[in-house]
């Protein structure tokens, strides 16, 4: 079996959200406050606090280091601390935070992370001395908005010419284009559908949503349509996209080692948590319990088992196009050395073995070059298709779909009647 990597990938949720490595272009931005100054109400009087923003292809401990006055240890205690709330996988580069020290600069008082106008993230330093995490959200009003038009020149140009955002406008064209071959298929006139939900604060919309639907309608390619499946949990490896047979969109693509997907360290550059010594990280690592499944990426051999006092228990498999995975930090192995293994197979355990702060699965790729590369840039899904009760769960949020989305257009027809009415124009509806 040929592993597919695909490059452009579609996220496995449907969020509008980037990862570290968005191109925007951010610079190190520093603003101290400190005791002679004037000090927000959420600080107290005797510390200094400095803000600043999410850096591209940095994450937090890379954004932080930039700053004048954080050292590597205040790096390390924010973050280990954020890990467990965050998913990693989701900081875009130009979001705001802000850390407090005390007036030597040498303790973290509090930290504030806002990714958005109402959420934050706060940190704060208890009485028994450590950050206690807090999850501050204001209301927001969930709206629904349906999007459809012909084509002129491409899908994207027709999505910007709708008023879609270019990011969430990303997440529809990498549903489409995985039921849809834009390069031979697509026509002019052909149409298509977006149904986004939208979340708006003070009637302000808030950057990102979900894309519950998407369709094309073409000359050539018929009528094709995808929607989002949400499962009982949010981080749950299933949630993406699916035929309305409950096929996966990218059925070669890779499947995911683990069950929940929440990223605790990202690849690239970051302060080791315990070595404090700022290096390269090479690969993913997922939060998880002791004893939780590690499933292998796909069709493969065995080439090592073993143990390292710091990659702990491990595997590596090598796949079919000669790419290898690595497995690390396990608490048992479930396989041996030339045993043949398949697609999602459990070959492990999550644990905490090896040099670690706790438990979680370190997940790397290989090349076939034998360059490490960035698992992250590689579409993976936990199944090529859903069956049992998450299917039966997919067909009821379906019907739910088709039903706002009828909703939505009749609520619309019955605006633009009240209009026209009130413009002394004819009921044309």
């Amino acid at each position: 079996m040929v592993i597919l990597f695909v490059f452009s990938a579609l996220l496995i949720s449907s969020y509008d959200f980037n990862m570290s490595g968005t191109n925007v272009n951010v610079g190190s931005i520093s603003e101290d406050i400190c005791p002679d100054d004037s000090i927000p109400s959420d600080f107290q009087t005797d510390i200094c606090v400095i803000k600043g923003k999410i850096l591209p292809d940095e994450g937090f401990s890379g954004s932080m280091l930039a700053l004048d006055g954080i050292k590597p240890e205040h790096a390390i205690e924010v973050t280990s601390t954020l890990k467990d709330h965050i998913d990693f996988r989701f900081l875009s580069a130009g979001e705001d935070f802000e850390i407090a020290l005390d007036k030597e600069k040498n303790i973290v008082s509090g930290f504030s992370y806002m990714p958005d106008p109402v959420t934050t993230h706060k940190l704060t330093r208890n009485e028994d001395g450590y950050l206690e995490y807090e999850l501050i959200e204001l209301p927001t009003d969930i709206r629904y908005r349906h999007v459809s038009g012909k084509i002129v020149s491409t899908l994207n140009q027709a999505l910007n010419d709708a008023g879609v955002t270019p990011s969430v406008a990303a997440v529809a064209y990498g549903i489409l284009e995985c039921i849809v071959n834009f390069r031979s298929d697509a026509r002019k006139g052909d149409q298509f559908t977006v149904f986004l939900e939208e979340r708006y604060f003070n009637d302000v919309k808030l950057k990102g949503g979900k894309v519950l639907l998407a369709s094309y309608d073409g000359k050539k390619t018929g009528y094709k349509v995808a929607y989002a499946y949400r499962d009982a949990e949010n981080n749950s490896a299933f949630n993406a996209h699916y035929s309305r047979k409950g096929e996966a969109l990218i059925r070669a693509a890779l499947r995911l080692p683990v069950d929940k997907v929440h990223v605790t360290s990202s690849y690239g550059q970051r302060i080791h948590p315990v070595t404090g010594k700022k290096t390269f990280h090479y690969g993913v690592d997922y939060r998880g319990a002791v004893g939780d499944p590690v499933y292998t990426v796909a069709n493969g051999v065995v080439t090592d088992t073993g143990y390292d006092p710091v990659s702990g228990k491990k595997i590596t498999v090598r796949h079919d196009d000669g790419t290898k995975t690595v497995y690390y930090h396990l608490s048992s192995i479930l396989v041996k050395k030339g045993q043949k293994v398949t697609s999602r197979q459990q070959i492990a355990k999550i644990g905490r073995t090896g040099r670690v702060t706790g438990p979680h699965l370190h997940f790397g790729v290989v090349d076939h070059r034998g360059k490490w590369v960035n698992p992250m840039k590689r579409k993976m899904i936990a199944t090529p298709k859903l069956q049992g009760e998450r299917y039966a769960r997919f067909l009821v949020q379906m019907e739910e779909v088709d039903n706002l989305i009828k909703e939505h257009i009749n609520n619309e027809k019955m605006l633009a009647r009240y209009t026209l009415i009130g413009l002394g124009g004819n009921e044309l509806f």
